[in-house]
């Protein structure tokens, strides 16, 4: 699929804030269209010195954007919910994503609990809505574009729920609507349980490789916590010399969802886990 693009002049090096005036400038297409960046490995930033654009059909849903590999686009405020932007540590990927709010940070950290996502990109594309959408005139940035486990693509905008009021929605289902043509799927994320994303955060601290046990301590715990144990005696069983230490492991065990908790409940030694399978999604329902 050939691909047209807005340049700069040369030697200019691309930069989100020229993207966004560069979208800005089509925001009257005939049809919608996606803008985007792609990685190019000759130029000294890593990216391309343009912007691609295209119109939204099935065949752009069907490229391989691990290879495109987008650009964020938009320049945010720098803070957003008392919260200046940072990256969550993907750790399949090991990089980066840039979050643009705490909530958004929280929403990020819950698919990568959930274990479904492979690969994540922020701001990935502008959206350009055509003369007959309802959004006509305007164009909006995602917030996060997702790979799956399975390889298909789905898009992900973050807001809470009482900040979606009429005008959002209707670009939200505008978005969802594009999304679908594209042949992705397409999810407003609105929060999660306050308590049980505080205890997932905890769980996160431990999802590193550095926190899991070796395979024969990994049986052991799983092979103890079938009829369930708690976290103490799991520690003490897996470390009876120094509990302490095996905190991280049974907690890395946790947050790969091999051992299952109540989210809802307390988080503290006397928490009960069990073995779970990794397909479970019980114990991560709780919103």
């Amino acid at each position: 699929m050939c691909l047209p693009a807005l340049r700069l002049p040369p030697g200019v090096m691309m930069k989100p804030a020229e993207i966004a005036r560069m979208i800005a400038r089509r925001r009257f297409s005939k049809e919608s269209e996606l803008h985007w960046v792609p990685r190019d490995h000759r130029s000294e930033t890593g990216y391309a010195n343009n912007t691609s654009f295209a119109p939204v059909d099935r065949s752009l849903g069907r490229l391989d954007w691990s290879v495109i590999d987008p650009m964020k686009v938009r320049v945010s405020k720098g803070a957003s919910h008392f919260f200046t932007g940072s990256e969550y540590f993907w750790s399949r990927t090991r990089s980066h994503v840039w979050c643009e709010s705490q909530f958004e940070r929280d929403e990020l950290m819950w698919l990568d609990f959930a274990g479904q996502v492979e690969r994540v990109w922020s701001q990935p594309f502008g959206v350009v809505f055509g003369v007959r959408s309802p959004m006509a005139g305007h164009w909006h940035v995602p917030d996060f574009l997702l790979q799956m486990s399975d390889g298909s693509y789905a898009v992900r905008d973050v807001k809470p729920k009482e900040r979606i009021d009429e005008s959002v929605q209707l670009q939200f289902d505008e978005t969802a609507r594009l999304s679908a043509t594209l042949g992705w799927h397409y999810e407003v994320l609105s929060g999660h349980s306050v308590h049980a994303t505080r205890v997932v955060e905890w769980l996160s601290a431990s999802r590193h490789d550095r926190c899991r046990p070796s395979a024969d301590i990994e049986d052991k715990i799983l092979d103890a916590a079938t009829q369930g144990k708690t976290r103490r005696e799991l520690c003490e069983l897996a470390s009876p010399d120094c509990p302490l230490l095996a905190c991280a492991w049974v907690d890395n065990l946790a947050w790969r969802r091999l051992l299952a908790l109540d989210l809802s409940s307390v988080f503290n030694s006397n928490t009960l886990l069990t073995t779970a399978h990794r397909e479970r999604t019980d114990a991560i329902s709780v919103r």
